[in-house]
């Protein structure tokens, strides 16, 4: 289990909870946070439940959230995260994007919702991006 936020993430780093249901999933997302200098992975979920819970136990700055979980889906989860860890900035990951899917995710308090085929870097800067509150304006057709 992950050490609290304040014994493994320092004021100037961005702490980030991966929730996939995807072992292999996580581990990439995991290669990518760490790779990345000032970003640190909090803790891991593989399903909505487990997301909520380490959300509000490790409270990070970033969570990197997967919608097509089994049992309680990431969709499902969205308000409740919102609830237990309100200052931190979810970025949704799904395999494919639809606007109709975006429009909802953002309008349950997502910051972001990318495609999981994004590139390494633009998962590294989304998640700097949301975490500065440095969110660009993208249209939702």
């Amino acid at each position: 289990m992950m050490e609290e936020r304040a014994a493994v993430a320092n004021a100037s780093e961005i702490g980030v909870l991966i929730c996939d249901d995807l072992e292999a999933m996580r581990k990439l997302l995991r290669i990518v946070v760490e790779l990345r200098p000032g970003l640190r992975v909090l803790g891991e979920a593989c399903d909505g439940n487990e997301a909520v819970a380490e959300a509000g136990r490790l409270q990070p700055d970033v969570i990197l959230l997967d919608l097509s979980m089994p049992g309680r889906t990431g969709f499902d989860a969205l308000p409740e995260i919102a609830q237990v860890a309100p200052e931190a900035k979810v970025i949704v990951l799904s395999g494919f994007v639809a606007p109709t899917t975006a429009r909802a995710v953002l309008a349950l308090g997502a910051a972001r919702c990318i495609e999981k085929g994004a590139s390494p870097g633009e998962i590294a800067a989304a998640i700097e991006e949301v975490a500065a509150k440095r969110l660009p304006v993208v249209p939702i057709e």
